[in-house]
């Protein structure tokens, strides 16, 4: 009802000619746009409609033009009851969309603002074409009026020439043998993993193969990581299906858990909220960890300062421990049929099962009871250290912010890239080249280095800190960011004897 009001004093006023009702905008898509959305946006967490299903054509977004909104409006419907969002100069109504999203909880962290750029580097073409159904008003255009608004405007506009001009030079183009080989090289890490426990019950053997499938795990992960962005295959579905095979069954990660999680940290990296709290998944590590000194304001009790103040030294033992973690959430969201849907929650905890049924069986068929348990725990501790250590380097001891920033400036200021090279391209699965995958997700892992000289003459030009180092200094420059914040934790804990 607000929204119809807004809309008719809208057109009052700019004379757009009557008030049309936008009561679709509190409707649910159609059933066969959200069919087409699931396909071309890389499945669905809600469950197919079935066909023969009629579809209330009351529900169906009008396609007249309603007027032009201000974005200071649009701004203010930025809640899961209500939610807008700006696409090329057009206002959309995505208050239904956002709950059966198949992204995840993603587009929550995007109501109310231009998502231009966001939408744009993660969603297929034919994405585009379902808009219309969500459309409100255009924009009202607005002028820059400031040195950094204009700064800001043309930062944008170079942005998108630059990967426009990436796609048409074939960098978004995968190469389907270099996948092959990767598989082949994952699939070779696990023989010998399990090849190692069944000719010899040692503690040696036991010990070298324990850290091949802690590297098979974290290889397969990187593996589903390029899937699950849509970098192989045009088809997002064919995308989709390697990408449960390579998360739920061989790493046993729930691929929609993965999307969720993963999507919402790229759209907003290492961003906090107002009051301090993380938006960034991957930075909500309270009460162990704090990542900036704004974050030490939402500890409430001491005895969190106190763990906040020795986090240096439960770093590393945190990192050995993450895939436990990890784990233990991914089950828990794939159990959970009210965020899945029942059929979707269904398959994805089935696969997880058989990635345990496999993992147990080879465990225990190949060791005495006591070492298949040591087993067990001591590729759970490689394969966590064997990942996070990869994400800590990336994105770790750069800017955390909760200030509004343009997509593009969010990558750049909390990215940074690791040295590349045959070691370091395999061991990170392409991540050592974080500022170009995030700018550019779907392209594949081995066109980044040839983004990279591109995308460093782009931060030159526009004053942004494009930064680069090794894996040692990328670790110490944590390491430092921790004992600080730690010290600080220290110092409120003694104001408060």
């Amino acid at each position: 009802a607000s929204a119809r009001r807004n809309t008719c004093l809208w057109d009052a006023t700019m004379g757009a000619g009557g008030c049309t009702s936008t009561a679709a905008t509190r409707g649910i898509l159609a059933g066969e746009a959200v069919d087409a959305l699931a396909s071309f946006h890389g499945g669905t967490n809600q469950p197919k409609r079935k066909e023969g299903t009629p579809v209330d054509v009351n529900l169906v977004r009008s396609q007249a033009v309603y007027g032009i909104v201000p974005m200071a409006e649009v701004a203010k419907h930025n809640t899961k009851d209500d939610g807008w969002v700006v696409i090329k100069g057009k206002v959309y109504d995505v208050t239904e969309l956002a709950k059966i999203h198949p992204g995840g909880s993603v587009i929550y962290t995007q109501l109310g603002k231009d998502v231009t750029d966001v939408f744009s580097v993660f969603h297929d073409a034919n994405t585009w074409k379902l808009l219309k159904e969500m459309y409100v008003a255009d924009l009202e255009p607005v002028e820059p009026t400031t040195v950094e608004e204009r700064k800001q405007k043309e930062l944008l506009e170079d942005f998108r020439k630059m990967r426009m001009d990436m796609i048409r030079d074939g960098l978004f183009e995968s190469n389907k043998w270099y996948y092959v080989l990767k598989v082949m090289t994952n699939v070779g890490i696990l023989v010998t993993s399990i090849a190692c426990i069944y000719k010899s019950c040692s503690w040696t053997s036991l010990l070298v193969s324990s850290f091949l499938l802690g590297l098979f795990w974290q290889q397969c992960g990187w593996l589903a990581h390029d899937f699950l962005h849509h970098q192989v295959f045009k088809r997002r579905k064919w995308n989709d299906y390697v990408g449960l095979v390579l998360g739920n069954v061989a790493q046993g990660f729930s691929s929609s858990w993965w999307k969720d999680k993963h999507n919402t940290h790229h759209a907003a990296p290492n961003e906090l909220d107002n009051g301090h709290y993380a938006v960034d998944p991957d930075i909500d590590t309270l009460p162990l960890i704090a990542w900036s000194k704004e974050m030490l304001e939402t500890l409430e009790t001491r005895g969190e300062q106190a763990l906040v103040a020795v986090q240096h030294y439960l770093f590393f033992p945190i990192l050995f421990l993450a895939r436990m973690s990890w784990a233990q959430q991914s089950l828990a969201f794939a159990a959970d049929s009210k965020v899945l849907g029942r059929r979707r929650s269904i398959e994805e905890f089935t696969l997880l099962l058989l990635h345990y049924v496999w993992y147990f069986g080879v465990s225990f068929s190949a060791l005495p009871f006591v070492k298949a348990c040591v087993f067990v725990l001591l590729c759970q501790l490689f394969s966590g250290v064997l990942l996070s250590i990869v994400f800590v380097q990336s994105h770790n001891a750069k800017e955390v912010y909760a200030d509004t920033k343009d997509f593009v400036s969010a990558q750049i200021v909390s990215t940074r890239d690791v040295d590349g090279g045959l070691f370091n391209d395999w061991f990170t699965g392409g991540l050592n080249r974080q500022i170009e995958h995030h700018l550019f997700p779907t392209m594949p892992r081995h066109n980044l280095g040839k983004a990279q000289g591109r995308v460093r003459e782009f931060c030159l030009k526009h004053g942004l800190l494009y930064e680069e180092c090794g894996m040692l200094s990328a670790t110490c420059k944590v390491m430092r960011l921790l004992k600080d914040i730690a010290g600080m934790a220290r110092d409120r804990l003694r104001k408060e004897l």
